[in-house]
């Protein structure tokens, strides 16, 4: 499956206390499955799990980012990357993503990209998994472990295995799924071109548009959500960043909400579709 992919990057910041009203891991799972999913349709770049004070004991940072990226790993890959781990007790409920990079099992085609890893050196050349029992060989010498895209470029007399060369994800020109990491609150907006906050008591959307439409014809942009007990804005005035409020557009994307609190799996697909349909609507989707 080749998905070209859109224009600007789009990357989601949540909070580390997103899973506050779970009642247990399953359901924790079943929310960063939803999570996920919603982003991967929405091709999102990368998902980042900011900390905040107002978190205290809910926050669950490393139990979000390791079923995250467990979740967009391809499932070949799995069992190589990953050793037991309590926080992954549960992560075979997470839903299949399917996303490009989750290669159907098989043999690639030339010219195919394969997310693999670096499993074994041959003289000067990097024996990498793209599959079960399919290896890519690459002249190039990487250490054991690392985690790399390729490009098919022919097979080899072995049958199971293909010359290829590594390409850096930043020029895929197809949609490879999303990264998954951590970044203080403090340094959340400073690699983006444009910062668009949501939340309950943002401005109308409607009111919005003219700065969607600007967001979206630039390069990299970020957006940010609240948790189930504290709204954005409530989350940057307590870290001393009410500069922020005044800085970037607060928009409530889903005005007359028919429920209480909007959860942020919910939200996150509400304001992605919308971004989308934006984005479609002044020409940056095909």
């Amino acid at each position: 499956m080749r998905v070209l992919r859109l224009k600007p990057t789009i990357d989601i910041a949540i909070p580390s206390d997103f899973l506050a009203e779970s009642p247990d891991d399953r359901e924790a799972i079943r929310k960063i499955g939803y999570l996920g999913r919603g982003a991967a349709i929405f091709q999102v770049s990368k998902i980042i799990v900011y900390r905040h004070k107002l978190a205290g004991e809910r926050d669950r940072t490393n139990f979000i980012i390791k079923n995250l990226q467990y979740l967009v790993t391809p499932p070949y890959l799995r069992k190589d990357l990953f050793k037991l781990d309590r926080d992954l007790k549960y992560a075979g409920l997470l839903p299949p993503l399917k996303t490009p990079n989750h290669a159907p099992e098989g043999m690639p085609q030339r010219g195919e990209y394969r997310e693999g890893i670096v499993v074994k050196w041959d003289g000067y050349f990097s024996i990498i998994k793209i599959g079960e029992g399919v290896y890519a060989k690459v002249p190039k010498p990487m250490p054991l472990g690392t985690r790399v895209i390729v490009q098919i470029d022919a097979q080899t007399t072995r049958g199971d295995t293909y010359r290829a060369h590594v390409v850096p994800r930043d020029r895929l020109s197809v949609y490879w799924g999303f990264e998954a990491e951590v970044v203080e609150l403090s340094r959340l907006f400073s690699d983006y071109d444009y910062v668009i906050l949501t939340g309950k008591e943002g401005m109308n959307i409607k009111d919005a548009m003219e700065q969607l439409r600007s967001a979206l014809s630039r390069d990299r942009v970020l957006v940010v959500f609240g948790s189930p007990y504290h709204g954005v804005d409530e989350i940057l005035r307590a870290e001393g960043m009410e500069e922020a409020l005044r800085k970037y557009p607060f928009i409530n994307f889903i005005p007359g909400q028919g429920v209480e609190t909007v959860r942020t799996e919910e939200a996150v697909i509400a304001v992605l579709s919308i971004l989308n349909l934006v984005r479609y609507l002044h020409g940056s989707l095909p």
